[in-house]
């Protein structure tokens, strides 16, 4: 690669409802701070500038890609066009099973047709990011397929298994990122929940001092993600953070508002089946899309807004329609302050629910110190009905010191997630590889499937074996756990485990397998071996060493007691270091001390079915 140091660097929140884009040119300058670009000139926006695009397709009848994002909304929906939203949330197999059991429309009928639908979206947005950056910078002259570009994204902190991880994955380079030009990447970097921690912490107007304590709480359209921090260094331009706790998530978010409205409305109306015939099929659908059904609900609970009821006209209907039962004033719908609160409370009840579980988490290990701040963001999170609930329980709370946090909305809420991406990644490179969250928690325990030496007290019923270069008894199929479930890990330190892997000079192979294992016990339940329960092999490390010499090996001679005197061995020490990302696993091998590249791929890898599920 011509540079390390990349020439652009691109942010991707993909979002249930919305989904925003960043991007930035890195100063080489390191006393320079690199502005942050958003992406607002969606196509089919008008005069507008959103901040976002409309996470939409329209598909026609044989299936080609009809329009996409703000131009679905002017779609014409004729011969049999299917409008397609809320596809990424069922990339997750639960998810899309419980959908099914509920008989929601317009789901998936596999992870499979999720991944097309997220894939064809992602292409879209991917052309337009190239051709903005392009017009903006002026580069189109040197090449895109030339420049060092880095693409980034976030996942919501409910994917926890490496299935998930890997089918987006999939889904970004189908897309297009990352694959275009020879120096182009794309990556799975942070959690949404430690994004818009970073997003917080980077640009927040509130003065944090080394040792607080806040908690992010990301509520979006589809998921509501937790980030419990503690802040290292306050000191801009490069704050620290560690993680306290596992990053956390819950399946809510206000497309289930919406869902709960259109609910809410269907039933009012069926109970008036000559009404029916006056209105549009359709009527629920369309009203929930409507500008005034999102004013009410984004400015709900505010003071200036409200209201004893709201009146929302009905798309379609003739303005002097009337009806007392189902409370129609002139082609106008109305909609009672209670109703709108019914809509809110469960969902602000569960992500109090997984508030209390950080809380209890804080207690139960001794931290003392209490939770400085609460960060909301996220559409959901904005809302300053969830915000005034959330600080009232806190306020009324038993909780120990709970009555102290105060509730925040972040600095750009829907934008928090896809600034965070980037400013870790600019500090990463404008401070000298210090990126902002320093420690993390371990969301299960990793190890590897290893030889140890024959212990007659610890390895009764094993299988054992004598190696033919040593003549030692080993116990095979140990497992080694290199990382536990709860471990903090330091960002900057990868997991390494050094292997001697013994070398015979005749032989050309010079590739291994290493076996992976997952867990997800209690790190005290954790199994010794593989002829125990309570683990899954999540994938297959190949490590190949081809185009090392034996001069860089060192030379043994097999055992006297083994085969015959003086035939020579190699030993070549080498390490496998293991990269635990927020959101992924990835490894490389290390060969004295600097990463191993020859004329091929030294490491491969080969995921496991079973075993990436783990976690989910």
């Amino acid at each position: 690669m011509a540079s390390e140091r990349p020439d652009i660097l691109v942010a991707i929140d993909l979002g249930t409802t919305y989904t925003g884009v960043a991007w930035a040119r890195p100063q080489r300058n390191q006393t320079l701070q690199s502005p942050i670009q958003i992406i607002h000139n969606w196509p089919g926006t008008s005069t507008k500038n959103e901040q976002k695009v409309h996470t939409c397709l329209v598909y026609n009848d044989d299936e080609s890609l009809s329009s996409w994002g703000y131009l679905c909304e002017d779609d014409d929906m004729i011969d049999k066009k299917k409008k397609r939203e809320f596809f990424k949330i069922f990339l997750d197999q639960q998810t899309l099973e419980d959908a099914h059991r509920r008989n929601i429309g317009q789901v998936p009928n596999s992870v499979r047709d999720a991944q097309r639908l997220v894939s064809d979206y992602l292409r879209e947005v991917y052309s337009h990011v190239k051709s903005t950056v392009e017009l903006h910078t002026g580069i189109s002259h040197v090449g895109w397929q030339e420049l060092v570009v880095e693409f980034i994204f976030s996942v919501p902190t409910t994917w926890r298994s490496q299935e998930i991880i890997n089918s987006f994955k999939k889904c970004i380079e189908d897309a297009g990122f990352g694959i275009e030009g020879q120096y182009h990447t794309a990556k799975v970097e942070l959690t949404e929940s430690e994004a818009a921690a970073v997003g917080t912490i980077k640009n927040s107007p509130v003065v944090f001092e080394a040792g607080d304590i806040f908690l992010s709480v990301d509520a979006g359209g589809g998921t509501t993600d937790l980030a419990l921090m503690q802040v290292v260094e306050a000191r801009q331009p490069f704050p620290l953070l560690s993680q306290l706790n596992q990053v956390d998530g819950i399946g809510i978010g206000s497309t289930l508002i919406d869902q709960a409205f259109v609910a809410m409305i269907n039933n009012r109306l069926s109970r008036f089946p000559n009404l029916l015939d006056q209105l549009p099929p359709d009527c629920a659908e369309r009203l929930v899309k409507s500008e005034r059904y999102r004013t009410t609900k984004h400015k709900f609970g505010e003071r200036v807004y409200q209201s004893t009821c709201y009146k929302l006209p009905l798309d379609g209907v003739p303005y002097n329609l009337n009806h007392s039962g189902a409370q129609i004033e002139l082609g106008r719908i109305v909609v009672s302050w209670e109703e709108m609160q019914s809509l809110f409370d469960p969902h602000v009840e569960g992500i109090m629910k997984k508030i209390h579980g950080q809380l209890d988490w804080m207690l139960a290990n001794g931290i003392n110190r209490p939770i400085s701040y609460m960060i909301l963001s996220g559409g959901l999170g904005s809302s300053k009905y969830v915000r005034d609930r959330i600080q009232h329980e806190m306020m009324t709370s038993l909780y120990p010191h709970a009555h102290q946090v105060k509730v925040l909305q972040a600095p750009d809420p829907q934008l928090v997630v896809v600034k965070g991406l980037l400013l870790d990644r600019l500090q990463n490179l404008e401070s000298g590889l210090v990126p902002v969250i320093v420690s993390r928690v371990a969301r299960a325990s990793y190890g590897l499937v290893c030889k140890t030496k024959y212990n007659p007290d610890i390895h009764f019923g094993e299988d054992i074996k004598t190696d033919s270069y040593d003549g030692e008894q080993y116990a095979m199929g140990q497992i080694d756990w290199l990382i536990r479930k709860g471990d903090s890990i330091n960002t900057n330190v990868p997991i390494s485990t050094t292997y001697t892997k013994k070398v015979d000079p005749k032989d050309s192979n010079r590739s291994w397998d290493s076996i992976v294992v997952i867990s997800d016990l209690d790190p005290c339940l954790l199994p010794r071996s593989v002829h125990q329960e309570g683990f899954k092999q999540l994938c297959i490390v190949k490590s190949d060493i081809t185009g090392i010499s034996h001069g860089d090996m060192v030379m043994r001679r097999k055992s006297r007691r083994f085969l015959f005197h003086g035939k020579k061995f190699y030993l070549c020490s080498y390490e496998v270091r293991a990269i635990v990302a927020p959101a992924e696993l990835r490894f490389e091998l290390w060969f004295a001390g600097q990463k191993f590249s020859g004329n091929h791929e030294p490491i491969k890898i080969t995921w496991d079915a079973e075993g990436s599920k783990v976690g989910g």
